[in-house]
């Protein structure tokens, strides 16, 4: 179960962080890259802390 978890966290990470890249990155904007690099910061620390809840399970 902790790898179906896991794997699950990834994708979940991976749309994430797709769709912020998508809605952010369109165009060569300072703040908008500021903004995604400080979201992929934030959210990079909250997926590891999940992670490392479902790998102490």
């Amino acid at each position: 179960m902790k790898r179906f978890g896991r794997f699950l966290l990834l994708v979940l990470a991976l749309m994430v962080g797709g769709g912020l890249g998508s809605a952010l990155l369109s165009g060569p904007e300072p703040v908008k890259i500021i903004l995604f690099m400080v979201a992929c910061l934030i959210l990079g620390n909250i997926f590891y802390q999940i992670d490392k809840k479902i790998s102490e399970k």
